[in-house]
Protein backbone atom coordinates (compact mmCIF):
# COMPACT_ATOMS: atom_id res chain seq x y z
CA UNK A 1 0.00 0.00 0.00
CA UNK A 2 2.91 2.57 0.41
CA UNK A 3 3.31 2.32 -3.36
CA UNK A 4 -0.16 3.86 -3.88
CA UNK A 5 1.22 6.75 -1.05
CA UNK A 6 4.56 7.26 -2.13
CA UNK A 7 4.60 7.26 -5.50
CA UNK A 8 1.13 8.63 -5.73
CA UNK A 9 1.64 11.22 -2.60
CA UNK A 10 0.29 14.85 -3.71
CA UNK A 11 0.67 17.48 -5.99
CA UNK A 12 1.59 20.58 -4.16
CA UNK A 13 0.36 23.83 -5.08
CA UNK A 14 1.08 24.81 -8.18
CA UNK A 15 2.90 28.12 -7.53
CA UNK A 16 3.26 31.35 -9.07
CA UNK A 17 2.36 31.17 -12.84
CA UNK A 18 4.97 32.29 -15.60
CA UNK A 19 3.73 35.45 -17.46
CA UNK A 20 3.46 33.08 -20.63
CA UNK A 21 -0.23 31.31 -19.43
CA UNK A 22 1.28 27.50 -21.19
CA UNK A 23 3.89 27.60 -18.33
CA UNK A 24 4.36 26.80 -14.94
CA UNK A 25 7.00 26.32 -12.42
CA UNK A 26 7.78 26.80 -8.53
CA UNK A 27 10.31 28.36 -6.50
CA UNK A 28 13.48 26.49 -5.45
CA UNK A 29 12.34 23.76 -8.23
CA UNK A 30 13.79 23.29 -11.76
CA UNK A 31 10.85 21.44 -14.13
CA UNK A 32 8.58 23.69 -15.86
CA UNK A 33 5.00 22.82 -17.16
CA UNK A 34 3.98 23.44 -20.30
CA UNK A 35 0.33 23.62 -21.29
CA UNK A 36 1.18 22.23 -25.31
CA UNK A 37 3.41 18.68 -26.14
CA UNK A 38 6.37 18.09 -27.31
CA UNK A 39 7.80 19.03 -23.78
CA UNK A 40 9.01 16.47 -20.64
CA UNK A 41 6.49 18.21 -18.57
CA UNK A 42 2.87 18.57 -19.81
CA UNK A 43 0.11 19.95 -17.60
CA UNK A 44 -3.75 20.91 -18.83
CA UNK A 45 -6.56 22.11 -17.41
CA UNK A 46 -7.28 22.17 -13.55
CA UNK A 47 -6.98 18.99 -12.18
CA UNK A 48 -7.68 18.21 -8.38
CA UNK A 49 -4.01 17.12 -8.29
CA UNK A 50 -2.90 20.40 -8.94
CA UNK A 51 -4.29 21.35 -5.46
CA UNK A 52 -3.28 18.31 -3.94
CA UNK A 53 -0.86 19.74 -1.18
CA UNK A 54 -4.15 21.51 0.82
CA UNK A 55 -6.59 18.67 -0.25
CA UNK A 56 -4.41 16.24 1.43
CA UNK A 57 -3.31 18.56 4.87
CA UNK A 58 -6.48 20.72 5.40
CA UNK A 59 -7.56 19.83 8.75
CA UNK A 60 -10.95 18.02 9.27
CA UNK A 61 -12.90 19.34 12.42
CA UNK A 62 -13.79 15.87 14.61
CA UNK A 63 -17.62 15.74 15.83
CA UNK A 64 -17.79 17.19 19.26
CA UNK A 65 -14.17 18.02 18.93
CA UNK A 66 -12.92 21.74 19.81
CA UNK A 67 -8.92 20.79 19.66
CA UNK A 68 -7.04 21.67 17.05
CA UNK A 69 -4.46 18.82 17.65
CA UNK A 70 -6.88 16.22 17.43
CA UNK A 71 -8.35 17.62 14.03
CA UNK A 72 -7.48 15.20 11.48
CA UNK A 73 -5.71 15.68 7.60
CA UNK A 74 -6.51 13.39 4.65
CA UNK A 75 -3.26 12.36 5.51
CA UNK A 76 -3.82 11.30 8.88
CA UNK A 77 -6.98 9.78 8.37
CA UNK A 78 -5.74 6.87 5.61
CA UNK A 79 -2.22 7.17 3.64
CA UNK A 80 -3.97 4.64 1.34
CA UNK A 81 -7.17 6.92 0.08
CA UNK A 82 -6.99 7.56 -3.94
CA UNK A 83 -7.32 11.13 -3.91
CA UNK A 84 -8.92 10.68 -7.34
CA UNK A 85 -11.77 8.95 -5.28
CA UNK A 86 -12.44 11.13 -2.90
CA UNK A 87 -12.39 14.20 -5.44
CA UNK A 88 -14.53 12.54 -8.48
CA UNK A 89 -16.73 11.01 -5.55
CA UNK A 90 -17.48 8.03 -9.17
CA UNK A 91 -20.54 5.81 -9.13
CA UNK A 92 -17.91 3.30 -10.69
CA UNK A 93 -14.49 2.21 -10.16
CA UNK A 94 -12.82 0.07 -13.04
CA UNK A 95 -9.60 -1.56 -11.63
CA UNK A 96 -7.56 -2.84 -14.75
CA UNK A 97 -4.79 -4.93 -12.95
CA UNK A 98 -5.46 -6.29 -9.88
CA UNK A 99 -2.79 -8.46 -8.64
CA UNK A 100 -2.74 -8.79 -4.89
CA UNK A 101 -6.09 -7.01 -4.58
CA UNK A 102 -4.29 -3.58 -2.44
CA UNK A 103 -5.63 -1.04 -5.25
CA UNK A 104 -9.56 -2.77 -4.43
CA UNK A 105 -8.91 -2.14 -0.81
CA UNK A 106 -7.83 1.59 -1.18
CA UNK A 107 -10.91 2.33 -3.61
CA UNK A 108 -12.97 0.73 -0.96
CA UNK A 109 -11.88 2.12 2.11
CA UNK A 110 -12.13 5.68 0.07
CA UNK A 111 -15.39 5.53 -0.71
CA UNK A 112 -18.05 2.55 0.97
CA UNK A 113 -20.80 2.96 -2.19
CA UNK A 114 -18.98 2.98 -4.95
CA UNK A 115 -19.24 -0.11 -7.56
CA UNK A 116 -16.00 -1.49 -8.91
CA UNK A 117 -15.17 -3.31 -11.62
CA UNK A 118 -11.60 -5.59 -10.49
CA UNK A 119 -10.45 -6.79 -13.91
CA UNK A 120 -7.30 -9.40 -13.86
CA UNK A 121 -6.50 -12.19 -16.22
CA UNK A 122 -4.82 -14.26 -13.25
CA UNK A 123 -6.81 -15.95 -10.51
CA UNK A 124 -3.47 -15.25 -8.26
CA UNK A 125 -1.22 -12.36 -7.57
CA UNK A 126 2.28 -12.44 -9.29
CA UNK A 127 5.98 -11.19 -8.22
CA UNK A 128 5.67 -12.66 -4.32
CA UNK A 129 2.63 -10.26 -3.56
CA UNK A 130 1.15 -13.25 -1.28
CA UNK A 131 -2.96 -13.65 -1.07
CA UNK A 132 -5.20 -11.02 -3.00
CA UNK A 133 -7.33 -9.62 -0.85
CA UNK A 134 -10.97 -9.63 -2.01
CA UNK A 135 -13.32 -7.15 -1.46
CA UNK A 136 -16.62 -8.71 0.45
CA UNK A 137 -18.88 -6.16 -0.37
CA UNK A 138 -21.47 -6.77 -3.18
CA UNK A 139 -20.64 -3.98 -4.90
CA UNK A 140 -17.71 -4.90 -6.27
CA UNK A 141 -17.59 -7.31 -9.42
CA UNK A 142 -14.69 -9.56 -10.27
CA UNK A 143 -13.74 -10.02 -13.14
CA UNK A 144 -10.32 -12.36 -12.83
CA UNK A 145 -9.62 -15.70 -13.32
CA UNK A 146 -12.09 -17.42 -14.93
CA UNK A 147 -14.52 -14.64 -14.91
CA UNK A 148 -11.52 -12.75 -16.82
CA UNK A 149 -13.09 -9.94 -19.41
CA UNK A 150 -11.12 -7.23 -20.51
CA UNK A 151 -11.54 -3.58 -19.93
CA UNK A 152 -12.57 -2.89 -23.35
CA UNK A 153 -14.46 -6.10 -23.75
CA UNK A 154 -17.23 -5.23 -21.21
CA UNK A 155 -20.35 -4.58 -22.95
CA UNK A 156 -20.20 -0.78 -22.23
CA UNK A 157 -22.77 0.22 -24.63
CA UNK A 158 -25.35 -2.22 -22.69
CA UNK A 159 -24.02 -1.06 -19.48
CA UNK A 160 -24.58 2.68 -20.45
CA UNK A 161 -27.79 2.14 -22.24
CA UNK A 162 -29.41 0.37 -18.80
CA UNK A 163 -27.90 3.12 -17.14
CA UNK A 164 -26.38 0.67 -14.84
CA UNK A 165 -23.41 2.78 -15.73
CA UNK A 166 -22.78 6.33 -15.86
CA UNK A 167 -19.91 7.31 -18.16
CA UNK A 168 -19.71 10.94 -16.52
CA UNK A 169 -19.26 9.35 -12.95
CA UNK A 170 -17.09 6.78 -14.09
CA UNK A 171 -13.32 5.97 -12.74
CA UNK A 172 -10.58 3.84 -14.89
CA UNK A 173 -7.76 2.56 -13.39
CA UNK A 174 -4.99 1.39 -15.40
CA UNK A 175 -2.16 -0.64 -13.50
CA UNK A 176 -2.21 -3.59 -16.26
CA UNK A 177 1.12 -2.74 -18.01
CA UNK A 178 -0.94 -3.18 -21.73
CA UNK A 179 -1.24 -0.36 -24.06
CA UNK A 180 -2.14 2.91 -22.24
CA UNK A 181 -2.83 4.96 -24.86
CA UNK A 182 -5.17 3.03 -26.62
CA UNK A 183 -7.32 1.68 -23.91
CA UNK A 184 -7.20 5.52 -22.79
CA UNK A 185 -8.79 6.22 -26.22
CA UNK A 186 -10.46 3.06 -26.03
CA UNK A 187 -13.07 4.16 -22.90
CA UNK A 188 -13.12 7.22 -24.55
CA UNK A 189 -15.11 6.17 -27.35
CA UNK A 190 -17.93 4.98 -24.67
CA UNK A 191 -17.46 8.16 -22.97
CA UNK A 192 -15.93 7.76 -19.59
CA UNK A 193 -14.90 10.97 -18.90
CA UNK A 194 -11.75 10.44 -15.55
CA UNK A 195 -8.77 7.80 -16.26
CA UNK A 196 -6.18 7.59 -13.57
CA UNK A 197 -2.92 5.86 -15.06
CA UNK A 198 -0.69 4.24 -12.11
CA UNK A 199 2.42 3.34 -14.26
CA UNK A 200 3.06 6.75 -16.70
CA UNK A 201 6.74 5.70 -17.50
CA UNK A 202 8.81 8.67 -18.96
CA UNK A 203 10.29 8.33 -22.63
CA UNK A 204 13.03 5.28 -22.22
CA UNK A 205 11.49 3.60 -19.46
CA UNK A 206 9.39 0.73 -18.40
CA UNK A 207 8.75 -2.56 -17.00
CA UNK A 208 6.98 -4.09 -20.27
CA UNK A 209 7.46 -3.37 -24.28
CA UNK A 210 4.18 -1.62 -23.76
CA UNK A 211 5.21 0.61 -21.01
CA UNK A 212 8.13 1.77 -23.16
CA UNK A 213 5.83 3.28 -25.61
CA UNK A 214 2.31 4.11 -24.79
CA UNK A 215 2.33 6.23 -21.85
CA UNK A 216 0.41 9.83 -22.15
CA UNK A 217 3.67 11.31 -21.01
CA UNK A 218 5.83 9.00 -23.04
CA UNK A 219 2.52 10.43 -25.95
CA UNK A 220 3.22 14.00 -25.11
CA UNK A 221 7.24 14.18 -25.02
CA UNK A 222 7.37 11.77 -27.81
CA UNK A 223 8.08 13.27 -31.16
CA UNK A 224 7.62 10.11 -32.93
CA UNK A 225 3.94 9.96 -31.19
CA UNK A 226 3.17 13.13 -31.85
CA UNK A 227 0.02 12.22 -33.58
CA UNK A 228 -1.03 10.54 -30.53
CA UNK A 229 0.30 13.33 -28.40
CA UNK A 230 -1.40 16.17 -30.32
CA UNK A 231 -5.10 13.67 -30.47
CA UNK A 232 -4.75 12.76 -26.75
CA UNK A 233 -3.93 16.47 -25.35
CA UNK A 234 -6.93 17.94 -27.89
CA UNK A 235 -9.49 14.98 -26.15
CA UNK A 236 -8.21 16.44 -22.60
CA UNK A 237 -9.85 18.34 -20.15
CA UNK A 238 -7.52 18.11 -17.45
CA UNK A 239 -3.79 16.34 -17.43
CA UNK A 240 -1.73 16.57 -14.13
CA UNK A 241 1.29 14.40 -12.74
CA UNK A 242 1.11 13.45 -8.67
CA UNK A 243 4.33 14.44 -7.17
CA UNK A 244 6.43 12.72 -4.74
CA UNK A 245 6.24 12.74 -1.60
CA UNK A 246 10.03 14.37 -1.16
CA UNK A 247 12.56 15.18 -3.91
CA UNK A 248 14.87 12.78 -4.72
CA UNK A 249 17.77 14.70 -2.49
CA UNK A 250 16.30 12.85 0.30
CA UNK A 251 17.56 9.82 -0.96
CA UNK A 252 21.68 10.76 -0.82
CA UNK A 253 22.36 8.27 1.52
CA UNK A 254 20.98 5.00 -0.26
CA UNK A 255 24.08 3.67 -2.24
CA UNK A 256 22.00 1.02 -4.60
CA UNK A 257 21.11 1.56 -8.14
CA UNK A 258 17.86 3.32 -10.10
CA UNK A 259 16.12 -0.09 -10.81
CA UNK A 260 17.09 -0.29 -14.78
CA UNK A 261 13.32 0.10 -15.68
CA UNK A 262 12.89 3.36 -14.15
CA UNK A 263 10.08 4.00 -11.82
CA UNK A 264 12.55 5.19 -9.09
CA UNK A 265 14.06 8.40 -8.30
CA UNK A 266 17.96 8.68 -7.08
CA UNK A 267 19.30 11.92 -5.36
CA UNK A 268 21.32 12.78 -8.83
CA UNK A 269 17.92 13.30 -10.85
CA UNK A 270 17.63 16.87 -11.99
CA UNK A 271 14.49 16.78 -11.54
CA UNK A 272 13.42 18.48 -14.56
CA UNK A 273 10.72 16.07 -15.84
CA UNK A 274 9.13 15.45 -12.00
CA UNK A 275 6.71 17.97 -10.83
CA UNK A 276 7.60 19.42 -6.85
CA UNK A 277 7.14 17.11 -4.97
CA UNK A 278 4.49 17.75 -1.97
CA UNK A 279 7.02 17.85 1.17
CA UNK A 280 10.56 19.51 1.13
CA UNK A 281 12.23 18.57 4.16
CA UNK A 282 15.62 19.44 2.21
CA UNK A 283 14.62 23.36 2.56
CA UNK A 284 11.41 23.04 5.70
CA UNK A 285 11.89 22.38 9.03
CA UNK A 286 8.36 21.83 9.14
CA UNK A 287 8.14 19.86 5.92
CA UNK A 288 11.20 17.58 7.51
CA UNK A 289 8.93 17.08 11.02
CA UNK A 290 6.10 15.45 8.85
CA UNK A 291 8.24 13.93 6.74
CA UNK A 292 9.97 12.06 9.67
CA UNK A 293 6.36 11.59 10.89
CA UNK A 294 5.27 9.66 8.17
CA UNK A 295 8.55 7.23 7.93
CA UNK A 296 8.07 6.81 11.40
CA UNK A 297 4.39 5.84 11.38
CA UNK A 298 5.45 3.60 8.56
CA UNK A 299 8.33 2.00 10.24
CA UNK A 300 10.68 3.03 7.59
CA UNK A 301 13.90 4.64 8.27
CA UNK A 302 13.86 8.49 6.82
CA UNK A 303 17.22 8.61 5.80
CA UNK A 304 16.65 6.29 3.61
CA UNK A 305 19.53 4.23 4.10
CA UNK A 306 18.49 0.88 3.32
CA UNK A 307 16.91 -0.77 0.34
CA UNK A 308 13.31 -1.35 1.43
CA UNK A 309 12.97 2.30 2.94
CA UNK A 310 14.39 3.41 -0.15
CA UNK A 311 11.87 1.83 -2.65
CA UNK A 312 9.22 3.20 -0.74
CA UNK A 313 10.00 6.78 -0.53
CA UNK A 314 11.93 7.13 -3.94
CA UNK A 315 8.95 4.53 -6.20
CA UNK A 316 7.43 7.63 -7.79
CA UNK A 317 6.26 7.05 -11.59
CA UNK A 318 4.55 9.95 -12.41
CA UNK A 319 0.81 8.75 -11.55
CA UNK A 320 -1.33 10.87 -13.56
CA UNK A 321 -4.96 11.96 -13.35
CA UNK A 322 -6.81 12.55 -17.23
CA UNK A 323 -10.04 14.01 -17.07
CA UNK A 324 -11.38 13.11 -21.25
CA UNK A 325 -13.85 15.18 -22.94
CA UNK A 326 -17.07 13.79 -23.88
CA UNK A 327 -17.95 15.52 -26.84
CA UNK A 328 -16.44 15.84 -30.48
CA UNK A 329 -14.45 12.75 -32.46
CA UNK A 330 -13.87 9.73 -30.01
CA UNK A 331 -10.62 8.18 -32.09
CA UNK A 332 -7.82 9.27 -33.45
CA UNK A 333 -8.77 8.25 -36.95
CA UNK A 334 -12.11 10.27 -37.20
Amino acid sequence: MMKQFAAAAALSSSGPQDQNEKMRQWDNWPAITYEEVQHALVTKGDSFFNQARELYYQKKQQPNNDNDKQQQTLMDESQTLFLAVKQINPTLVVESGVNAGVSTYIIRAASPTTKIFAIDPLAKPICGQGKRWVDPSDLTTNYWGGNFTDLLDLDWKGMIAKKEVDPGSTLVFLDDHLHTYNRIAGVRKFGLRHVVVEDNYKLGEGATPFDKKSTPKQMFHGEKWKKEGDWLFDNTVAYAEFPPLVPPIMAAAFKGKRKEAGGFMVAADDNKDIVHPMLRPDLNEDDMKLYAHVADTLGYDAALVDNESYMQFMNYNQICHLELKSDEKTTIDN
